[in-house]
């Protein structure tokens, strides 16, 4: 009889392990939920380069060396966390939408390049396995512009082919 009990307790307490390792994994997996991951990537050495998504100019990015911003959704709660002088300097990076985004770049040939290299634009993101846009063009072009649409998403889509813009 006392065998028994012990069985049942052990039983019983198993169970509740169990419960409490299977809610511990169904709450880990809404709290690990991806986040959106954006990011912006100017090689502009030699250049005077204009990007602008979804009609917002980024000002931070001008050309004449390599740039790399963050970029986030214009509807992200995030900004309302900053400071009011931070939510004004990084107000231009919160400018995408989850879906069909536009891009116009501009650039333009400043100075005499000692070692004249490509000009490269790319979006990437950290949920992607491969950018979401590109745009090269050769050092022999001195000045030009683009105007494109991408979409990006909090994951990659399935069949997902980077957008390369001419």
């Amino acid at each position: 009889m006392g065998m028994k009990k012990y069985l049942n307790v052990a039983i019983l307490i198993l169970f509740f392990v169990l419960t409490g390792v299977i809610t511990s994994l169904f709450n880990e997996e809404i709290c690990m939920e991806k986040e959106f991951d954006a990011s912006l990537n100017v090689m502009g050495y030699d250049r005077d380069v204009t990007i602008k998504i979804n009609g917002v100019h980024l000002s931070k990015i001008t050309g004449g060396q390599s740039h790399a911003v963050r970029l986030f959704l214009a509807d992200d709660p995030k900004i309302k966390t900053l400071p009011p002088e931070m939510q004004q300097k990084m107000k231009e990076m919160f400018c995408l939408k989850k879906g069909e985004n536009t891009i116009e770049i501009a650039f333009k040939e400043k100075g005499q390049p000692k070692a004249p290299i490509p000009i490269t634009v790319t979006i990437d993101s950290g949920n992607y396995k491969i950018p979401v846009l590109k745009y090269v063009k050769n050092p022999d072009i001195k000045e030009g512009n683009a105007k494109g649409t991408f979409k990006i998403y909090t994951d990659e889509p399935a069949g997902f082919t980077t957008v390369i813009l001419q």
